[in-house]
């Protein structure tokens, strides 16, 4: 018996190189087929993603600032916020007015829905004052009351030499609660 091992003399080189260049064939086709067409679609997905995160940040952008506007207007007009949420009061009102009038006659002439956001009171104010200083003071007083209210035209003032007497309307804005 013989122990040196001869089994590396019995290869066939030509056979051996046809089966290389056979699986070398096979590779490629089979790159060629399944991997390049999925390449090709990796590219474009990658194309629209790149075009869709581009779109993404400029519209994160603008959204962003329009965030800050509208924190910056929050914050500048709270005020009249929550002027709409307050609820009006008859009292409350005649005793603000009777801060600038000697007497202060308040009627509600109607109440009607504006822009279905808005509640409107139409109010007669019917009210005597000395001096139409206080009128004016009490026009200037309205931007700082606590409810949204519009001094309405005509504006009826009548003196008799003490006193004088004005009538005018007023409109009470509010906001309508949400019904759930």
């Amino acid at each position: 018996m013989n122990s040196i091992d001869r089994s590396l003399e019995k290869i066939n080189y030509v056979k051996l190189l046809g089966f290389l260049f056979a699986f070398i064939l096979i590779t490629l086709a089979l790159i060629t087929m399944l991997i390049l067409p999925n390449i090709k679609r990796y590219r474009v997905a990658k194309s629209k993603y790149n075009q869709a995160f581009v779109h993404k940040t400029r519209v994160q952008a603008v959204l962003d600032q329009r965030e800050e506007e509208l924190k910056k207007l929050l914050s500048a007009n709270r005020k009249i916020f929550d002027s709409f949420g307050h609820k009006f009061s008859q009292k409350e009102f005649e005793v603000f007015a009777n801060k600038f009038f000697s007497k202060t006659v308040l009627k509600e002439v109607k109440q009607f829905t504006h822009k279905k956001e808005f509640k409107v009171y139409e109010l007669n104010v019917t009210s005597s004052l000395k001096t139409p200083v206080n009128f004016y003071k009490f026009l200037d007083g309205l931007n700082h009351y606590q409810n949204i209210i519009q001094a309405d035209f005509p504006i009826d003032l009548k003196s008799n030499n003490e006193i004088i007497h004005s009538t005018f309307k007023i409109k009470v804005y509010g906001l309508i609660p949400e019904s759930k």
